[in-house]
């Protein structure tokens, strides 16, 4: 009976590991482009983070997991911590995301993440490096991917507007 209740734990533990996937596709050696995770309004325990969270439906390590990870155990102190990655410059599906990142999960439970989330079809230029951008408020968010030069490059992903109760 131990045994299993051990076995148990251990594959309850184990569930909740994390495994991402290369942004690249598997044995790619063609031209790459680079797209960067990026932040604003950091007040210490909370930030808006504009992230990619997968490439052609596969989850790929982002900003919000990685600045977790580094910040753990600092109570509200929070650091940002960005990502950048390298992406084959084929047509690809990115999805991106938005949300206010916080640095508890207590705030995170009762705060307001403003998430907006969506695909992207988006064929990047081989060398160019790109940064997820966008805006979150509380009547409706929006994020997309722009150039080195700022200039919007992709569809800009919408959340619903929130209707006030």
């Amino acid at each position: 009976m131990k045994k299993l209740i051990t076995l148990i734990t251990a594959l309850i533990l184990l569930s909740g590991c994390v495994s991402f996937k290369s942004p690249l596709p598997e044995g790619y050696s063609g031209a790459t482009s680079t797209i960067s995770d990026s932040f604003s309004n950091h007040e210490g325990s909370t930030a808006h983070f504009y992230i990619v969270s997968k490439v052609n439906g596969l989850y790929i390590e982002d900003s919000g997991y990685k600045t977790r990870v580094v910040n753990s155990g600092r109570g509200f102190n929070m650091t940002p911590t960005m990502v950048s990655r390298d992406v084959a410059a084929i047509s690809q599906t990115i999805t991106v995301a938005g949300f206010v990142q916080f640095a508890t999960d207590g705030q995170a439970m009762f705060g307001d993440n403003m998430l907006v989330t969506g695909d992207i079809e988006f064929t990047p230029v081989a060398g160019e490096f790109y940064k997820v951008n966008g805006k979150l408020t509380k009547n409706g968010s929006e994020v997309w991917i722009e150039s080195s030069s700022g200039e919007v490059v992709s569809e800009v992903v919408k959340s619903a507007i929130k209707k006030e109760s």
